[in-house]
């Protein structure tokens, strides 16, 4: 109906208006009334899964709602957005991303999804290091420090690319079982390859940790603005250092097996803040595109 009533405005602007002047005014005026009966707040994908993420968007600042949480849309470059990580526990249905006031509302569908079972097994004393308590808080305050504070704007445009060649051994959301006992959820992908595979970013950033750590060996971290996270692990080598701003495609790095790990291979894991995500929708495509 909006659309029928803009074509008809522009049909009498060219028809009985008479000066290119008065046209103009008139095509301006259409396309004014047309963007603002656009809803000011999206949510994409429309339809996701647990272990995923959405992307809201809204032309003023707003705070939403889904399940039962509050998120401040953050403003970046003449909008307001956020990053919101679905739960691996959220049930399938559908839902509504609402304002704070209640007076915006945009559906959002969760749909099912199976995750495998991963089991491995390792030696005593490697089972040990999950033992150690200390050591892993240490490191994990670290790390949260380092993920503490984001850009405002996101250094990227453009979809994320998988950050090394080789074979996917574990995929994201596996449940990981450890000499028989339920471990925690794999929330990341592992990538298997020889000793001394080059690893890149896997999109533009800045480097908010680069150091060896207890679990996951020789790690960096990578700020790619919007409370959005990259993690790489289990490295040989590191080539950058925090602080530094790195590109799509640039070497940060070398496939190694520090730390709690069976074997070469990269941890790559994407957060919106503390939470891992799914990487697989940033492959597909850029976040600002999703539908």
């Amino acid at each position: 109906m909006l659309h029928s009533m803009v074509s008809f405005m522009l049909v009498a602007a060219m028809t009985f208006v008479s000066g290119t002047s008065t046209y103009g005014q008139v095509v301006e005026g259409a396309q004014v009334q047309l963007e603002k009966q656009q809803p000011s707040l999206s949510v994409s994908p429309a339809s996701t899964y647990p272990g995923d993420v959405i992307f809201v968007r809204s032309k003023e600042a707003q705070t939403v709602t889904l399940f039962s949480q509050s998120y401040p849309l953050q403003p970046s470059q003449g909008e307001y957005t956020r990053f919101i990580p679905i739960p691996f526990n959220a049930k399938p249905g559908s839902y509504q991303v609402q304002s704070a006031d209640k007076k915006l509302s945009v559906s959002l569908t969760i749909s099912p999804k199976k995750f495998e079972v991963d089991s491995i097994t390792v030696s005593q004393k490697m089972n040990q290091m999950r033992q150690d308590t200390a050591r892993i808080n240490a490191d994990q305050k670290k790390i949260n420090a380092a993920r503490a504070a984001s850009a405002k704007s996101a250094y990227f445009d453009g979809p994320f690319k998988q950050p090394a060649i080789g074979k996917l051994t574990t995929p994201f959301g596996y449940q990981r079982v450890v000499n028989g006992v339920p471990a925690n959820r794999h929330a990341a992908i592992d990538i298997a390859n020889k000793t001394g595979t080059p690893i890149w970013a896997s999109n533009h950033g800045k480097v908010v940790l680069a150091d060896s750590l207890y679990l996951t060996g020789n790690t960096i971290i990578i700020d790619h603005g919007l409370n959005v996270f990259s993690i790489y692990a289990h490295m040989s080598k590191l080539e950058v250092k925090t602080g530094q701003e790195v590109k799509q495609g640039q070497v940060i790095g070398q496939m190694g097996t520090t730390g709690f790990s069976t074997g070469p291979h990269l941890h790559y894991g994407m957060l919106i803040g503390n939470t891992y995500v799914n990487p697989q929708p940033f492959f597909e495509a850029s976040p600002f595109l999703w539908k």
